[in-house]
């Protein structure tokens, strides 16, 4: 390689240098006096080779470029703050959602059925591989339990009004639900006290009143008064789970 190639390509590095970084007052200067470049010639043609200097500053520009991907920061969908591309799930739709707002999004899904998948521009969210790292172990599995429950044509809770969780169906034997956070029994059929017998047969409710007289006298006092505020509030019953709806919006029917 001649020497007028090598001095050349010598301040085209040393060029690059000084943008990166301020290792001295001259080189930030945009050229090389005539014996500077003379003398940085003579360093490259009599030390290691000239490739092996340029193969390097190669090196130290893609490494930047790395770095400048990595440090690349993309806007959430929903609270406008910017994070890295770890931490941002795209949905089908092409929106971002950043771990907090992805994870809010799902817990509201839990606790309002409305809600439930939950959505990006009217389209569900999957809970793929991708969105179960956002969203962590816990709310996976919080999550996999209420599709169970929303999925269930017939649906059957605690028949204690302390508790009121959902049964499901692997927990149910002969109509019988039992309750896996209280041990409550629950009937299928008409949703309250498990009991021996047809659900219409007023010997099969008196047999659950007799097993615990004091605790159904008190469950029949509080299902009088929770009929006197339903009728207050023009609260309705769901014809298939018996649990007591508000209505908030929409036509009256229930289905």
């Amino acid at each position: 390689m001649g020497i007028n190639r090598a001095i050349k390509q010598l301040g085209e590095l040393m060029s690059k240098i000084g943008r990166r970084r301020a290792i001295s007052s001259n080189s930030r200067d945009a050229t090389l006096s005539p014996g500077k470049m003379a003398s940085s010639a003579e360093y490259i043609t009599s030390g290691d080779s000239d490739e092996g200097l340029l193969d390097e500053s190669s090196n130290d520009d893609i490494a930047e470029t790395s770095e400048e991907e990595t440090e690349a920061r993309h806007a959430c969908t929903s609270c406008t703050e910017e994070y890295p591309l770890s931490d941002i799930f795209q949905t089908e739709c092409a929106h971002n959602y950043c771990r907090e707002c992805i994870l809010h999004l799902f817990e509201n899904s839990l606790t309002n059925e409305s809600l439930y998948p939950p959505r990006c521009c009217r389209q569900p969210i999957r809970a793929s591989t991708a969105v179960e790292d956002m969203i962590g172990i816990e709310m996976t599995k919080r999550f996999k339990e209420r599709k169970i429950e929303i999925s269930d044509p017939e649906r059957t809770y605690c028949s204690d009004k302390t508790c009121s969780r959902y049964i499901p169906p692997h927990n149910i034997r002969r109509g019988v639900g039992i309750c896996q956070f209280c041990t409550a029994r629950t009937c299928t059929g008409c949703k309250k006290q498990g009991h021996r017998g047809d659900c219409n047969d007023e010997n099969a409710n008196k047999q659950s009143i007799t097993r615990d007289d004091g605790k159904a006298k008190e469950e029949k006092a509080n299902d009088v008064l929770l009929e006197k505020l339903a009728k207050r509030r023009q609260w309705k019953r769901c014809p298939n789970c018996s649990r007591m709806i508000e209505r908030v919006s929409g036509c009256k029917n229930i289905r």
